[in-house]
Parts: structure tokens; sequence; C-alpha cells
């Protein structure tokens, strides 16, 4: 095999043609419709996601809670959220199937220690999953973190509003969620954007 076609192959290069045939590890989403668009059909492990929302509440932690619900379940490890801007609630996290018990809350308030905790955490080898709310963070401790993602093949969830849409970014997968419940995918591995994909967020816990 050349190295271009090992390269298509993990999905660094691509062509149109060749997008769906990409293997990228992954677990899915939880949500079929939104599988069915990505790379391994499902959020990427060992990678950056990134999800901008126009406000709190839209949907953006919806999105992440069956797959996040579903790794809980399958090992020991923690999971991490860092600078949740409420108190989660517990009864509704473990009516969507979140083993709360290995639930770690941390806060930092600086760029380089919301970084430096992330890395910690990707390398302790005890994480399964991170969720982390931020604003602003620079490309290069954002690089660590994929670094960090990468070696560990962790999913990381970054969470930003989306007024950071614009910036560029080393996430390997970008969305941007709406009020709505559209969702644009702004950058994917191995594949165009795609603009309002419509999904429906339960409120509640369905099993699937």
């Amino acid at each position: 095999m050349s190295l271009v076609d090992t390269l298509t192959a993990q999905g660094r290069i691509w062509t149109a043609r060749h997008w769906r045939e990409t293997i990228v590890a992954a677990t899915s989403s939880g949500y079929a419709e939104l599988d069915a668009m990505l790379p391994g059909h499902g959020w990427p492990l060992g990678a950056v996601t990134e999800i901008l929302y126009p406000k709190l509440g839209c949907g953006e932690l919806r999105l992440v809670l069956p797959a996040l619900a579903r790794l809980s379940q399958q090992d020991e490890r923690w999971q991490l959220w860092l600078n949740s801007p409420l108190p989660p609630c517990v009864p509704a996290l473990q009516h969507w199937g979140l083993d709360t018990r290995r639930l770690l809350l941390a806060s930092a308030s600086r760029p380089a220690d919301v970084c430096h905790s992330l890395e910690k955490s990707l390398q302790s080898g005890g994480c399964q999953a991170a969720v982390v709310w931020l604003e602003q963070l620079d490309k290069a401790l954002m690089r660590r973190i994929q670094l960090a993602a990468e070696a560990a093949r962790v999913a990381v969830f970054m969470l930003r509003p989306n007024r950071f849409e614009n910036q560029p970014s080393v996430a390997a997968l970008r969305l941007a969620i709406n009020a709505q419940g559209q969702i644009n995918i702004i950058k994917r591995r191995a594949g165009w954007p795609i603009s309002d994909l419509q999904i429906s967020l339960p409120l509640n816990r369905i099993n699937r």
C-alpha cells in the first residue's frame, strides 16, 4: 500500500469518491441520522469534537449524552467534565443512563490550566471521555489537546459559543447547532461540510 493509500484510509487525505470508505475509530453518537454523515459512523475516538451553540441549553449536551452514557457503562474509567456552566442534575443524567459514580467535575479558569488539566487526565489512562465548556483557546493549546486525545484514543468534546465558528480550529470534527435543533457539520475528516441536518434531540432518553 502506498503512502497516499495509507493516509486516505486514515482519513488524513481524502477524495469525494472514497470518503465513505475512510476508516476512523469512532463510537456511535446514538443518532442514526448523524452517524450516517460521519466517517466511522459516530464520534471520533482519539480526537477533539467541537460543538458550537447559540446559547446554553440548545441541545448541545443532549447531542453527546447518548454516547457518554454508553461509554460510562463500558469500563471503570472516569469521565471528566471540565468547567460545566451549571451543576449537573444527577437524576437527569442517571435517567439518560450515565453512571454518575465515575463522573469527575473540575474547573480551570485560565486557558493554559484547561489545557494542562485535559492533558494530564488523558495521559493518566483513567479517562474514558472528556467534556469541556470553554471560550477562547488559542491554536497551540488546542493542538496539544488534540495530540493528547490521539495518544489516549479518547473522545474529547469541546462545547463553545457559536461566535467562535469562523475562527480556525484543529478539531477533527466541528458542528454547529441552532435553536431549532438543526446541525451544520462545519468540518469532518474525509468529507465536505453539511448544512441544515435535521436531528431530533429528545428531552428524555430514548432506547435505540
